[in-house]
């Protein structure tokens, strides 16, 4: 009687890293709404939403899967053996929602499939024995407006996901996961309504030198030097800006203006111009709150041949996180 044997050759495919995993940075989180941050490689981006990317390190991560074969040839190198993934989300924390989409991109693998979506399936290919092929995730991931927050749900949160594999067709079950990393910080803006500087009203006599006229940038009080036959009248009120901004407790935050040097007030053909005062000129801090009010001031110059008229003008003022 005769006897014969057969090898029995196999191959299995693990996820052998997620690594770098992804990091989105810090960002601000829109004041109503959702905001979908779109991590790209090196950069995050908010494709929706009025959300905004403040800073921090960024990372895509790089999946590892690893094929383990046995025999001669090795059962990884013949073709149609191939590895199945499917990726997807699983669960977030605070103001992070779960992924909106995923999207691979080669590394070292070919890949086939769905590679772009909320959830993945896609067949990586190319191995050419025992080793491993690999893959790029860049993602999209909501981030809750401050609408939709509980107060002082902010700072490092997580989204996690799976990346599972199995021997093609097969339905992979088993896997890694690994949890992005966001920083979120409260909405920056500035509170409507503004409170415009004023000067007031001014009485110009017909004759006399030159007057200063300086609303204080701290305490909006009006001072006058110069043409003592410059009445400076008691109505209508007089004070200086104030700009109420409002985001994340205890941080710092950078303010520009614009014009950046003196804002010129007009009456029809007429100009008057403003030499400004500031109280935060180029920073500020928010208080434990989430509030700094900004003051603006300024000087006028105003002769015995100025014009008579009410004088306008803008002042644009701008806020970012640092």
């Amino acid at each position: 009687m005769a006897c014969s044997a057969t090898a029995a050759w196999s191959q299995t495919y693990t996820v052998n890293s997620i690594n770098p995993i992804t990091a989105f940075g810090e960002v601000a989180a829109a004041a109503t709404g959702d905001t979908i941050f779109f991590q790209n490689n090196t950069t995050v981006t908010a494709v929706s939403g009025s959300g905004a990317r403040i800073k921090g390190t960024v990372r895509r991560a790089t999946v590892t899967i690893r094929c383990a074969g046995s025999g001669s040839p090795n059962t990884c190198s013949i073709a149609g053996n191939n590895a199945r993934v499917r990726v997807g989300s699983l669960s977030s924390t605070g103001r992070a929602r779960a992924f909106s989409e995923f999207i691979a991109t080669p590394g070292t693998g070919v890949l086939t499939g769905t590679l772009t979506g909320s959830t993945l399936d896609f067949v990586v290919s190319g191995f050419t024995g025992t080793g491993n092929k690999t893959f790029f995730l860049d993602t999209k991931l909501p981030i809750k407006g401050d609408n939709e927050g509980v107060p002082g749900d902010t700072g490092a949160e997580t989204s996690t996901y799976y990346v599972y594999v199995a021997k093609d067709p097969t339905t992979p079950t088993t896997g890694l996961t690994a949890a992005a990393t966001i920083t979120i910080r409260r909405s920056l803006y500035i509170q409507l309504p503004l409170i415009p500087l004023r000067f007031g009203s001014l009485v110009r006599q017909p004759s006399g030198t030159s007057a200063q006229v300086t609303i204080n940038q701290t305490t909006g009080a009006r001072t006058q030097t110069g043409n003592v036959n410059l009445i400076a009248a008691p109505l209508p009120a007089f004070g200086r800006a104030q700009i109420t901004v409002k985001g994340e407790p205890s941080t710092t935050f950078a303010v520009s203006y614009s014009p950046t040097g003196n804002i010129v007030m007009s009456n029809g053909a007429n100009n008057l111009s403003i030499t400004t005062l500031k109280t935060n000129s180029s920073s500020g801090t928010l208080d434990g709150t989430g509030t700094l009010t900004l003051g603006v001031g300024g000087t006028i110059t105003v002769t015995a041949s100025t014009p008579r008229g009410e004088y306008s003008g803008n002042l644009t003022v701008t806020v970012t996180y640092n």
